[in-house]
Formats: C-alpha cells, structure tokens, sequence
C-alpha cells in the first residue's frame, strides 16, 4: 500500500512539473494573445477594401441578405434585404470585438441587424419574446476564419453570420440598389393567379413561394415521376439567391438574376444563368397531391396545435382581400384567424381571434362539418352551424362564404408546417395557413 501511495504521488509530480513547464512554451499572456487575436479580426473587416457580403441564417431557418462596409473606428454601414427601404438606404450603427469566452462581434447599437433579432414580432413578423431568434453577438471561432471568409454562430440562438468578402463590381451594385431591385420578386404575391410556372432548358418548374419564411419550392415532373426541391432564399446585390444551389441533371441554379416586373401585365421575368424567363400562371398544379387535404386535417390533432393566418384570403391579387387586419370585437384588436381541426364532436372551429387580457381569446365563429376529401385531391368544406354571435356582415362574414365555395380547394405544402390552401374554381383564391 505505502508503495502504491508513493507512486501515484511521484506520478502527480510529474505531471504537475509538465504543466508548469508547457505553461512556459508561451512567451505572451493568454490576455495578450487574445487582445492580439481580436486586433488582427478587426483589421481582416476592416481593411476589406470593398466590404463584405453576409448572410445571416436565423434560428426560424431562413435566410438574410446584408452587404457590411467596417471601418477602424467601430463604425459599421449596412445594407440588408429586410425591406426595400433597408436594400436601398445604407445604415451604419457600432460594433465592437470583446473578448468573452471566445472572441466576440457585437453590434452594440440598434441597426438592420437588430430586426431580425428584435423580440417584437410587430417588427419582424416572428413570435413575440423571440422575433426571429437571430442574434445580434457573434461567437467566431479560428478554424471558421479564412482570407476571404469568415463564419460566426449567434450567442444566444446559434444563429450564423457568414461573411465573404465582396468585389469592387459588388460594392458598386449595393450601392447602386441592386439589392433592392432583386426585392421585385416579392411582387409574385400580386399574381392573380396561384399556380406560377417558370419553363428552363425545356423543364417546366411550379414555383411555391412562402415570402414570410423566405422558403421558395420548385416542382417539376421527372417523366411520370413528380420531383420536389425546397430551399430558403435571401437577396445579394444581383437578385434572388437560393440558399442551397438546385441541380436537376446538368441544371443548377443557384437563383434568379435581372428580375423586373411588369405592372401593367402583373409579370415578373427573371434571368436563370443568362437566360432569360416570363414567370406564367396556370390554374391547376403541375401535379396534384391526392394526400395533402388530409394530412393538413390531420396535423393539428397529431401534433398539437391548430392552423393560423394572419391576412386570411388573398383574392384576385389582393392580400387580406376582406380587411381583417381592421377587425375588432368589443374594442379588442384582432390578432390571427384560426382552423382547429376536431375541435367539438364531428365539427371543427373556423374563427377570428383577439387580443384580450394579455393573450387570444374567442368570441365567436363558425362550426364547420368534417371535411369531404374528394378522390380527385380536393377539400370541400360546409356549416354545421355557428358558435356565440357572429356578424353576418363585414370581414368574418365573407371568410366564411369564400370557405364555403362548392368547388372546394387544393392544398400545397410548403414547409414542414405550412400549406396554401387554393380555391379549385380558378386559382385566384386562396389562404396560407401555418402551424406553431
């Protein structure tokens, strides 16, 4: 035992000398050497003659554009695809490099970068308390920076900050408003008409497009076979970029370039690698998922939930084409309108919802009968009857006719937890429901 014992104590001051002695290999401080870390990443930004491209993917999963010009006083002048106003008008705020357990970016004043991060959802679409969990605190890592690139992980929700450094001709264009000029696409929301069909190398694509989480979803038919490919997209100084490139063969695109859009004739042409597309309509899709009408019913009660909109039915090219966003009952504001699959025996619940005491509360709405799922992939919906006093005029009253109409609806997934739902009659109805 007494062997042992000294053992295992000649063993320990071994390595504790070797400690000592590694300590000493390093002829600075670790204060000085990460002072000195810091000093070099805040030249690599600044001194990039032209600035940098950046994308930030927040925790919500899609994706922001933003073109950063850093100088070495702290100040930093932004772009970013957020809004047409922010593509076009540049914004500097501060940043800092700090040291904390790894080094540190901070953008310490209120900027572009801060919408996204904003825990208002009133000013970034997101949820109230986390906006769109992005991040305004960037870890950065050394085996994450290179010459050119540099990537950076969120604080708080992980989000990333990849940044690249631009070219001259990039510089130019952001300054130009190329960004905002790629924003144009936005205009597809205007299309009368859902189904939207873009013809590239003789392969005809439908384009669905989920403009609040930035998800744009080709479809195409591969002989009988129907083909599918989901990305998020952000916008550079020279159009729509997908966040991942789509290959289809010897195809790959990685976005759309040159968009213009034709008011007159409510068209949108995009160039896909120097050539040059009408994006059409068509009022039938490409392929008709037989499956989704049943799986939209049967989500809510498999998982929890029920499915929301916040604009209702967009109608001949308008958004929120009865004005819900006026709503009111009782001097409360209405807030979203909810479908809740199951909610009683043999009826579901199609209703407005308000903001009363600090959360959504229910005054009325209508008691809708078990869908008919139809063979040919169409949900019909008709009244049961109606819950509480629900006007007969005015907003709800037409969300309920427009749900009611005979021919029935199509339903297209669009992510994971979003569907469109689009009017059979002629394709110019229709209401996007998501899923929290």
């Amino acid at each position: 035992m007494r062997k042992s014992i000294l053992y295992f104590l000649l063993l320990s001051a071994g390595f504790w000398s070797c400690e000592n002695k590694d300590e000493s290999v390093f002829e600075k401080t670790t204060d000085e050497r990460l002072n000195e870390a810091l000093g070099a990443y805040e030249k690599q930004l600044s001194e990039a003659a032209y600035g940098w491209n950046a994308v930030v993917y927040p925790g919500n999963e899609s994706s922001y554009g933003f073109y950063m010009k850093f100088d070495d006083k702290n100040r930093v002048s932004m772009y970013s695809d957020f809004t047409e106003t922010s593509a076009k008008t540049p914004k500097e705020s501060s940043y800092r490099l700090k040291a904390m357990q790894t080094p540190t970016l901070i953008f310490d004043t209120y900027g572009y970068m801060h919408l996204l991060a904003d825990p208002d959802g009133g000013v970034n679409g997101g949820n109230d308390g986390d906006g769109l969990l992005s991040d305004f605190e960037f870890a950065i890592y050394p085996d994450s920076v290179t010459t050119d690139r540099i990537v950076f992980v969120g604080r708080k929700n992980q989000s990333k900050l990849i940044l690249t450094r631009a070219t001259q001709a990039q510089q130019t264009a952001f300054n130009g408003g190329g960004q905002a000029a790629g924003l144009a696409f936005n205009n597809i929301s205007k299309y009368q008409v859902y189904f939207k069909r873009l013809t590239f190398n003789g392969v005809t694509y439908e384009i669905a497009v989920n403009q609040v989480d930035r998800i744009i979803k080709l479809t195409w038919l591969d002989g009988t076979t129907v083909r599918t490919f989901t990305t998020t997209y952000y916008y550079d100084s020279e159009g729509l970029v997908f966040a991942k490139p789509f290959v289809n063969g010897s195809n790959t695109i990685n976005g759309f370039n040159k968009i213009t859009w034709d008011e007159s004739r409510t068209q949108l042409s995009v160039s896909v690698n120097g050539t040059t597309s009408v994006i059409g309509t068509a009022i039938r899709p490409l392929s008709i998922d037989r499956a989704a009408p049943r799986a939209w019913w049967n989500a809510p009660q498999a998982t929890g939930g029920e499915w929301r909109s916040v604009s209702g039915f967009h109608v001949n090219g308008v958004d929120d084409a009865f004005g819900l966003k006026t709503l009111t009952s009782d001097s409360f504001p209405y807030v979203v309108y909810l479908y809740i699959p199951a909610y009683g025996s043999g009826y579901d619940l199609f209703a407005p919802a308000f903001f009363e005491d600090g959360g959504l509360s229910l005054h009325y709405g209508d008691a809708v009968r078990t869908p008919n799922f139809t063979s040919d992939g169409r949900i019909i919906f008709s009244m049961a009857g109606t819950l509480g006093d629900v006007p007969k005029t005015g907003p709800v009253a037409q969300m309920s006719a427009q749900l009611y109409e005979s021919s029935g609806y199509y339903l297209i997934q669009t992510s994971e937890k979003t569907y469109d739902m689009v009017s059979v009659k002629d394709a110019k109805s229709w209401i996007s429901w998501f899923r929290i």
